[in-house]
């Protein structure tokens, strides 16, 4: 009998813990129905940080990294130190009866050496002369120069010069006055025999200056006892480089010195 009364509550029991669990389901499954299910993003979340470890005195100090040793600046170098001239001594002191500006010394006086030389150059002119006088009666002789230029307008003569023997007898800077007709540079006496005529010029063209020529030339002609010699120059100068050679881009030099050697008898 007491078997059967155990058997009738252990029963009992077991049907009240299914009901009591079926309807805590269902209250679940009711409360689900009525309110939705909110949608949630999980976003990663640090880790927590571990608990402080209750055993110890102080917290363990968190490392930081050592920032790297800055190298120290190179001193520049030390310059060698300059020796420092000796210094000059200083200028004697004026005399009161110094001047302001040094003139320096007195310069030599020049006029006795003035007077020497015009005495000198009257000598000259007159030995000149002497030797002209003296020639004439002793070679019995006379050489006469004479220059015609004949170059036209489109040139110009920047100079002229003449030699006889090396020795200067005529020079001009320009043209030669009454050249165009032919003018007598030169006259004297010279010894017979041969002897060297020296012609140095230049020529400039007239439209433009920059095209010119300088020549120099050598003559060698015979002077004849008791005789006249006349030696006539003639320049002629057909040349149109400066006038061609711009519009065409070629001209020409064309350069001509003639000289004419004669002699006559001399005049009683």
């Amino acid at each position: 009998m007491p078997s059967m009364l155990f058997r009738c509550v252990l029963g009992g029991l077991l049907v009240l813990a299914l009901l009591s669990s079926g309807t805590a389901e269902a209250q679940r499954r009711r409360r689900a129905r009525r309110t939705p299910r909110a949608t949630t993003t999980t976003t990663p979340t640090e880790a927590p940080a571990p608990p402080p470890d209750p055993f110890a005195d102080t917290p363990a100090p968190v490392a930081t990294p050592t920032p790297a040793p800055t190298p120290a600046p190179t001193p520049a170098p030390t310059p060698l130190a300059t020796p420092t001239p000796p210094a000059a001594p200083p200028p004697p002191a004026a005399s009161t009866t110094a001047t302001s500006a040094d003139v320096g010394p007195t310069p030599p006086d020049l006029s006795p050496l003035r007077a020497e030389y015009s005495s000198l150059m009257d000598d000259m002119v007159a030995a000149r002369e002497l030797v002209a006088t003296l020639g004439e009666d002793l070679f019995r002789t006379r050489v006469a120069v004479t220059v015609q230029d004949r170059a036209g307008d489109d040139q110009s003569l920047a100079s002229f010069a003449l030699e006889l023997d090396g020795t200067p007898v005529f020079h001009t800077e320009g043209e030669i006055e009454g050249g165009g007709d032919g003018r007598q540079v030169y006259e004297g006496a010279l010894a017979p025999g041969p002897h060297v005529l020296t012609i140095a010029m230049e020529q400039r063209a007239s439209e433009d200056t920059e095209y010119r020529y300088v020549q120099r030339d050598t003559y060698r002609f015979i002077v004849t006892r008791d005789r006249r010699t006349e030696i006539g120059i003639v320049l002629e100068d057909d040349s149109d480089i400066a006038r061609q050679f711009a519009h065409d881009g070629e001209g020409r030099y064309d350069v001509h010195t003639r000289v004419r050697v004669a002699t006559r008898a001399l005049e009683p």
